[in-house]
């Protein structure tokens, strides 16, 4: 079983732009050849689809020390334990860009999300939070069944500040909403998320949102956004986000993107303007959940000037005999371009609809909903909303991700989402109506939400990436859980590995393997770079940002838009610290214009093997005097992070 490789060509020009380690005078250093050391985990014989999109190849996969240490034929090799998944599929872990777990402990043992093969899920999104993203990773003190990641919050950020009122922010109002957008960033934020659609953010003008993500500018990352309309106004809602990251310098993100009971159909223009911005050269992409159903406050359908200044002002509206009329009309209209009728409401806490409520009451569905609003609060409701041919339609086009809009939960009365997202799309969309390939569905899961929150060491099967994998059976995985009986775990999930432990085998959790993961300041926001020839390389003498140490590199690799492993070489000496390592395995080769990325598994002076991850910014917007910024991992040992000096070679890319 050979392990896929790229061609002669490819391999040619690559060592054409090697350089051997020959710097100022320095003979190379000698490297004992390799250790043929233990694996902690063996899988054997299954079908790796790598996250890329490209086509599935037969290889084995063997993890060391949290990392994907050697993919090809591992018959024979020494390893703590041995998996056989034959007849499986051996993924990336799946990345939730999308997830409101949180207050039910859940995040602890994550058994939904194991269940569907997610090892990593993004909290924080449409706008919802704190101000402050460190909340999130002190999550990590009572351990964590899958990694997490957060976004800064937009809406608690302008609720925090500039209140529940409808009206502009003062000049000052929006500096401190500035400041608090870089902080999370610099606390490690992987993007700014919105919710327009919830009051008070709903209140913040197109200007003055775009004064404030603009903050996070510099980190070249993603906005997501839970648009400010979903129905009549769609397509102008889209149209807003786009304008709003094409303007700010971030990537726009239409998140959980579907279209309401009134606008069926308008997906095609929707995508269109998407496909447009990124022609014109805006980088812009959305997310979809693959369900005809949404998830929300009751609110959803209470006019939004009647919810300004808070509960204490909307339920005084709701007394007032002369606005309660209107208000009452205004339900009933929302509900009719959202839904259509008040039995696809379905509130949890009532288990029932809205229009058996409204019957029991011997009232209208606008007078049962400010009633049971005035008496239980916002209940979480379930909406029957959408259309198959909108659903399959956003779903097919290749910027759209697969996220939840659930996360992990415990919670029994909840969206069938939360235990079935990923499951759903590869058994009823892939398997059962063709909707998607296999391969293409992986990525929309792994690839694709990988590089869109800016990640560089994960979402991809490749030698040095971090070892989230699943593991599932093409023929058998598909979500069970109902609107009616939600709390049902998927099926065909084999093996879930976080951070290179098994934390999912049988049905049930195995060990707490997740961490916090909090973005650096060399993970942009970019578009996929797989089925492009993608290439970095760099040769000199780098000086570090601590301590000011010379560390020699020399290194240039290439991937030309296939499956397998990238071609190239790396190496690298640290004399103070008596570091050499030394590699001619690439794992995969991510770039976009002037920045650059390869992980791969390298050789020390005394012939052990350690994985290594490399980024490359030909200019560094944190230091764009100071030449070009590289960062070398080796293992999990701290960064070393410095800037080329001055006639050293550096370039990446994409062709």
């Amino acid at each position: 079983m050979a392990r896929p490789r790229r061609s002669v060509a490819t391999r040619t020009c690559v060592a054409g732009l090697a350089v051997t380690f020959a710097l100022a005078g320095v003979s190379a250093p000698a490297v004992a050849e390799p250790e043929q050391q233990p694996f902690d985990i063996v899988l054997l014989n299954g079908t790796v689809v790598d996250g890329s999109g490209e086509d599935s190849y037969q290889a084995d996969v063997g993890v060391r020390d949290g990392f994907i240490a050697e993919i090809g034929d591992l018959d024979g090799a020494e390893a703590d334990r041995e998996i056989d998944a034959e007849g499986q599929v051996v993924a990336p872990g799946f990345i939730d860009l999308h997830s409101h777990a949180g207050g039910d402990g859940a995040l602890q043992q994550a058994k939904s999300s194991l269940r569907q093969g997610v090892t990593t899920e993004f909290l924080n999104p449409d706008g919802g939070g704190s101000t402050d993203v460190n909340d999130r990773w002190d999550l990590e003190d009572e351990g964590l069944g899958i990694n997490i990641a957060a976004y800064a919050a937009f809406n608690a950020i302008w609720a925090d500040v500039v209140g529940q009122d409808d009206r502009r922010a003062t000049e000052e109002e929006i500096s401190e909403m500035r400041s608090l957008v870089q902080q999370n960033m610099t606390d490690g934020a992987w993007g700014v998320s919105l919710g327009l659609d919830y009051t008070p953010a709903y209140y913040a003008e197109t200007d003055q949102v775009i004064d404030v993500v603009g903050a996070a500018e510099q980190w070249r990352t993603n906005t997501p956004s839970h648009i400010r309309n979903e129905d009549v106004d769609v397509v102008d809602a889209v149209a807003e986000h786009i304008e709003i990251g094409e303007t700010a310098g971030l990537v726009p993100v239409i998140t959980h993107h579907k279209v309401m009971n009134c606008c069926w159909g308008q997906s095609k223009e929707t995508l269109e303007l998407l496909d447009q911005a990124n022609e014109r050269g805006t980088y812009a992409v959305m997310d979809q959940y693959p369900y005809l159903a949404a998830q929300t406050g009751l609110s959803w359908i209470v006019p939004r000037w009647a919810l300004a200044g808070g509960r204490e002002d909307y339920l005084e509206r709701f007394a007032d005999p002369e606005l309660r009329p209107q208000i009452e009309q205004e339900i009933h209209e929302l509900i009719d371009i959202k839904v259509g009728v008040a039995e696809n409401v379905f509130i949890h806490d009532e288990q029932r609809t809205l229009a058996d409520i409204a019957d029991e009451m011997g009232v209208t569905p606008g007078e049962a909903t400010m009633r049971v609003i005035e008496e239980q609060g916002n209940l979480s409701s379930v909406w029957t909303f959408g259309s198959d041919e909108d659903v399959e339609r956003i779903m097919q086009h290749p910027l759209v991700a697969v996220a939840s809009d659930g996360g992990a939960t415990t919670s029994e009365a909840t969206h069938p989402r939360r235990y079935g997202t990923q499951p759903r799309v590869l058994g009823r969309y892939v398997r059962e109506q063709g909707v998607l390939e296999l391969e293409d569905a992986v990525r929309k899961m792994t690839g694709l939400p990988a590089t869109i929150a800016g990640m560089s060491k994960r979402g991809f099967i490749a030698e040095g990436m971090v070892a989230d994998i699943a593991v599932f059976d093409p023929d058998t995985v598909i979500d069970t859980a109902t609107f009616d009986e939600p709390a049902q775990y998927a099926e065909g999930v084999e093996y879930v590995l976080v951070d290179g432990e098994i934390a999912l085998e049988d049905g049930e959790v195995q060990t707490q393997a997740g961490q916090a993961l909090r973005r650096s300041t060399h993970m942009p926001s970019r578009p996929m770079s797989s089925d492009q020839q993608a290439s970095t390389s760099a040769s000199g003498v780098l000086v570090t940002e601590e301590d000011s140490r010379a560390v020699q590199v020399s290194f240039a690799a290439a991937q030309d838009g296939g499956p397998g492993q990238a071609d190239g070489t790396f190496e690298l000496r640290d004399p103070r610290n008596r570091v050499v390592v030394t590699a001619e395995s690439i794992g995969q080769v991510q770039a976009t214009d002037g920045w650059g990325s390869f992980t791969g598994m390298g050789t020390t002076r005394d012939g052990q093997a350690l994985p290594f991850h490399v980024s490359v910014e030909e200019s560094d917007p944190f230091h764009p005097n100071e030449g070009a910024t590289v960062t070398v991992q080796i293992a999990d040992q701290e960064p070393i992070t410095g800037t080329m000096r001055p006639g050293a070679n550096v370039n990446a890319g994409v062709e």
